[in-house]
């Protein structure tokens, strides 16, 4: 059997739906003249997951019994993958047109580049500005992403240095600091050079794998001509407070790891308390605000049909 172009490795946690959904948009996508395999990796679903894959034998399952997280899930679907292009996939994505095939013809046409991301768009055909960024600065704790500065100022320096907002209407590829690992695709020499994905990371592991990438001499790309719709935050199982706060926590402390590690901040430096104690700050303002956030309609009726909570190891 020829070697496929792509390996599209899917992480899931209670997201049947959202799950069955994906598979449908990738068999249904624009494949052009290019070739794939899909490889779902479940994290001990227990919501039918493993029931809905048992009715698509063409895909590749590893079912693991628990939440091992996402980096060690994924470094799992890399082990067995034997595409030419490793693709990592949240479960709760649908695919636009002929978005896979753009990023294998980009890889191929640009041997220097180690990565290259997908642009992606809310349900409402709204851009997340989350597919690729430059590297986050002090600011950025102020114009992040989904502050309410970065949304009332949506032009201002900080937010848009950050999101490199200015470029992605361009419809052209361009470098970036790092990609979101809901949809990004990498060349497997360059992958394994740098031991995969970052496993003692939850969160900020894109950045500290980009970062290994770029420091090994490739370069890393979005191409906003490759496009996907993301549910963010839909999958994995219902962001219950407890679920939330938790997310928060595991934010900050991965923020603080990065931000120490990529600018190589020494263990005895007290610029590490100063950091330590902005950031433990601000994730107790935003763990009280989770904790009175009322539940969403979506996310209550979905626990009242059982739908587990989930999406993260707490």
């Amino acid at each position: 059997m020829p070697q496929p172009d792509i390996s599209l490795i899917i992480i899931s946690l209670n997201s049947r739906h959202f799950l069955a959904d994906c598979l449908v948009s990738i068999k249904n996508s624009i494949w052009r003249d290019k070739t794939y395999e899909i490889i779902v990796v479940d994290n001990g679903s227990t919501d039918g997951t493993l029931e809905l894959l048992a009715e698509h034998p063409d895909v590749r399952v590893v079912a693991n019994k628990n939440n091992v997280g996402f980096c060690p899930a994924g470094n799992q679907g890399a082990k067995i993958a034997v595409g030419r292009y490793l693709m990592f996939l949240n479960d709760d994505i649908l695919i636009i047109d002929d978005a896979f095939p753009l990023l294998v013809e980009f890889l191929d046409a640009n041997p220097q580049a180690g990565m290259v991301g997908s642009r992606l768009f809310n349900i409402d055909g709204t851009d997340q500005f989350s597919s690729g960024r430059t590297f986050p600065s002090p600011m950025n704790a102020l114009f992040g992403r989904k502050s309410v500065l970065t949304r009332l100022f949506p032009n201002a320096a900080p937010a848009r240095r950050y999101l490199l907002s200015q470029r992605v209407s361009d419809n052209l590829p361009y470098e970036v600091d790092w990609l979101s690992a809901a949809a990004m695709a990498v060349r497997v020499d360059a992958f394994n050079q740098v031991g995969g994905l970052v496993e003692d990371f939850y969160y900020f592991h894109e950045l500290i794998i980009c970062d290994r990438i770029k420091r090994n001499g490739y370069s890393v790309y979005l191409d906003p001509r490759s496009k996907i719709l993301h549910y963010e935050g839909a999958g994995s199982g219902v962001r219950t407070p407890r679920v939330r706060r938790a997310h928060v926590k595991k934010f900050h402390i991965a923020a603080y790891h990065w931000f120490c590690v990529h600018h190589r901040i020494s263990s005895l430096n007290p610029v590490r308390l100063l950091i330590g104690s902005v950031l433990a700050g601000r994730a107790a303002v935003l763990m009280v605000v989770e904790t009175f956030k009322p539940q969403s309609a979506n996310d209550k009726a979905q626990i009242q049909v059982g739908r587990p909570e989930g999406g993260i190891p707490i």
